[in-house]
């Protein structure tokens, strides 16, 4: 965040209050301190962790919006000290679905579901095709980048 934090600002700026880049990185060095205060034993305990800190430091609907995502996939996870491509599609899948709860967005509206429903429908695909945790990470951050 720290690295395209005036970038989130430009692009904020034509929209917005400019503020986005801000709070998304006082938002995640909280959740770097956070974790080397108090390293997790789980990958969902880290989500957890981070979804605690971005909702109690970042502002607007960033905060309450990236903090349920965080929480839906740690949820997802459970305690479990390993992820597998099946337990990824799945956090992938209760995030963007947290996402939506919360913002009340839909594919298509100009959020940030519009990333991440193509992102879900990715990493669905490489999972069914039997790909393994990391091609479904790959082509779920491509497919968000390229959108619906």
């Amino acid at each position: 965040m720290a690295e395209h934090r005036e970038e989130l600002i430009a692009l904020d700026r034509a929209i917005g209050d400019s503020d986005h880049g801000e709070n998304m990185d006082r938002g995640f060095q909280a959740v770097m301190e956070k974790l080397a205060q108090t390293p997790p034993e789980t990958p969902g305990a880290a989500l957890k962790l981070a979804a605690m800190a971005l909702m109690s430091k970042v502002g607007g609907a960033a905060g309450p919006l990236y903090g349920t995502a965080y929480l839906r996939a740690a949820t997802a996870l459970g305690e479990s000290a390993d992820v597998d491509a099946a337990a990824l599609a799945g956090a992938l899948t209760a995030a963007r679905d947290g996402i939506v709860a919360r913002g009340k967005a839909e594919l298509g509206d100009k959020t940030m579901v519009d990333a991440w429903s193509p992102a879900v429908e990715a990493a669905d695909e490489v999972l069914v095709a039997g790909g393994d945790a990391v091609a479904v990470l790959a082509a779920a951050a491509e497919a968000a980048e390229v959108g619906p």
